[in-house]
């Protein structure tokens, strides 16, 4: 579970809480994922990806979200349990749902609107999740309330098809779904294969599900054998094998990231990161320590600025792009305050799946007769004296070339983007389980994310 550091000591105040990915390894693991398991003792940190799981599962959203600033639908992004009873007892349980723009191209430099972040809790006596172990229990689930969920995203169904018999948040994902898995599946069993139900579908609104798991972040300061069993709490969330008698430094590529490949989570290229002091500070902060370059998420709930010295806000990317005051709550009017944030190596996990069905796919987007004309025409011209060239070839290449490029670059916009996110949280975390009348977002409140672009 989240937690702040409060009232307490300096020390502990200043201790932030890291989030990292960890693979889902079948079914049983990501029932334990979320809400999906009833018994809230053994939640713990969130999911990434996947379809979200809803703390409230009846008065959920009445739709799906939107981007506000290209009316996009949303992707759901991750969600993180992080209960608040020591500030409202409406807080015993709470979450946080957020959700990213799709169109990068429209909302890359956009700071607000393109993230929307929705927060939710429920009291510990509520009748959605039972006070003790129950393995019968159900009132968790949306469906026993009577609630279709998107078979696509998870939200809000609005409808059910009559042809796939499925339900869905609008036409968009009641097309894709058609597309991805229906028509796959019904291809299928018209050949009589032997195996007519695939085990994973691609759908490219569905983001990679992964764990959120959350450890403390090890401070550089601790003698070797403090820091030395802190880093093996860190490799142990993240499912590494360690081996105590060999010093042997090769890990995993997703375990051990090397700065060339930071740079690129984040667009940076060396000379940009070499000039902004606030990227270098940033790569200090996430290489002081060995191996929590994968973190994805840092937590710090409500820091004070005068005590905090180095965490008070948050870790920032970029020296422009920061926001100059924060919204008080637009419900109870309190003061907002940072609570945590998404890292760029989030978007590694995230995209997981894409990456690997676009490379699968690369065929169809560029076809193989076109790159060959392409290699043949660059040979022409490398072998032919110039004035033999006429100028229309060179200028009928160049334009080929460029037509290839914007359909990879037309694939590569179809997916979220951010340098970092911070969120801005009530510090009273007002509200509960009642209903504003005409809430579109049921018994979910909207906070502030503030977006710092990718660099350039």
């Amino acid at each position: 579970m989240m937690s702040s550091g409060g009232n307490q000591s300096k020390r502990l105040e200043t201790v932030v809480q890291l989030g990292f990915s960890v693979d889902i390894e079948d079914n049983e693991h990501r029932l334990l994922v979320g809400h999906n398991n009833p018994d809230y003792k053994e939640w713990d940190g969130g999911q990434l990806g996947g379809r979200p799981t809803w703390l409230n599962p009846k008065d959920i959203p009445n739709g799906f979200l939107k981007c506000k600033n290209c009316d996009s639908p949303m992707m759901f992004v991750c969600q993180l349990y992080a209960p608040c009873d020591e500030v409202n007892d409406d807080a015993f349980h709470r979450s946080f749902y957020v959700f990213a723009c799709p169109d990068s191209t429209k909302c890359s430099k956009e700071t607000t609107g393109s993230i929307r972040v929705l927060r939710t809790q429920l009291p510990k006596e509520n009748p959605y999740f039972p006070e003790d172990h129950d393995e019968t229990w159900t009132y968790h689930l949306p469906a026993s309330w009577n609630k279709h969920l998107c078979k696509v995203c998870g939200q809000q169904g609005r409808g059910k098809c009559p042809i796939q018999q499925e339900y869905f948040c609008g036409p968009h994902h009641q097309k894709e779904y058609k597309k991805y898995v229906f028509d796959k599946l019904q291809q299928h069993q018209q050949q009589q294969t032997p195996s007519t139900q695939l085990e994973f579908h691609f759908l490219p609104s569905v983001l990679t599900e992964s764990e959120l798991v959350v450890e403390e972040e090890p401070i550089p300061e601790q003698d070797n054998k403090t820091r030395k069993k802190a880093e093996k709490a860190l490799f142990k969330a993240q499912g590494v094998e360690i081996d105590n008698d060999s010093d042997d430094e090769e890990e995993d590529s997703d375990k051990n990231l090397e700065q060339k490949d930071l740079n690129e989570m984040v667009g940076a290229a060396d000379e940009t990161v070499s000039k902004d002091s606030a990227t270098m500070k940033f790569y200090d902060r996430i290489h002081q320590v060995d191996d929590v370059k994968t973190q994805c998420l840092r937590y710090l709930r409500w820091p004070n600025h005068r005590t905090c010295e180095d965490t008070g806000t948050p870790l920032w990317i970029r020296s422009d792009f920061q926001p100059d005051t924060i919204p008080s709550c637009e419900r109870c009017g309190t003061e907002r305050r940072f609570e945590f944030q998404l890292m760029p190596q989030m978007l590694h996990y995230l995209f997981k799946d894409m990456e690997s069905e676009r490379a699968k796919a690369k065929d169809t987007i560029i076809k193989k007769e076109d790159i060959e004309a392409l290699q043949r025409a660059t040979s022409i011209m490398e072998q032919a004296p110039p004035e033999q060239v006429p100028p229309d070839f060179a200028a009928n290449k160049d334009a080929a070339i460029d037509t290839l490029r914007n359909k990879l670059m037309e694939e590569d916009a179809k997916t979220p983007s951010w340098g970092v996110v911070s969120i801005y949280t009530c510090t009273d975390s007002c509200g509960g389980m009642e209903i504003e009348n005409d809430s579109e977002l049921g018994a979910y409140f909207e906070e502030f994310a503030w977006k710092q672009p990718s660099l350039d």
